[in-house]
């Protein structure tokens, strides 16, 4: 997974700028459709889950673009994306205001938030146990 990571590496921040594009042109679009799987006691929204995903993928693009070498990040550049994210999330989804057919929605800014924090959270914790294992890995190799 490694190897996969630092092959993308090289494109984060093309992509994280790009995803960024994407989501403005999305959440421009006049009247999109709620998704929703209806059941016999009630209706699913999808879009909350695809509000998640979405600001998860982007807070990994921003640990991917900002973090060092060793996929390491100080606790104020971690911060300062944090905030980043959050105020990006929040005028993503106060623009949508002035798009016909469309409303600020609390509940997709819940989770837009969501999405920032478990994305971010995500790349702390998978890249301190990457680093682990790696140590490990080359502890055993100088062993022999």
């Amino acid at each position: 997974m490694l190897k996969l990571i630092q092959f993308f590496r090289p494109f984060a921040k093309y992509l994280f700028a790009l995803w960024i594009v994407a989501i403005v042109v999305v959440s421009s679009v006049p009247s999109i459709p709620a998704l929703k799987i209806h059941t016999p006691k009630a209706d699913i929204r999808l879009d909350y889950l695809f509000h998640l995903l979405e600001y998860a993928s982007l807070a990994g693009l921003a640990f991917l673009s900002f973090a060092g070498k060793e996929f390491r990040i100080s606790a104020m550049k971690y911060l300062v994306i944090t905030l980043c994210l959050m105020v990006f999330a929040v005028a993503d989804e106060s623009h949508q205001i002035f798009i016909p057919g469309r409303s600020f929605n609390p509940y997709d800014l819940l989770s837009n938030l969501a999405g920032v924090a478990a994305g971010l959270l995500f790349c702390v914790v998978v890249f301190r146990k990457l680093e682990l294992i790696g140590s490990q890995t080359a502890e055993r190799f100088h062993q022999y």
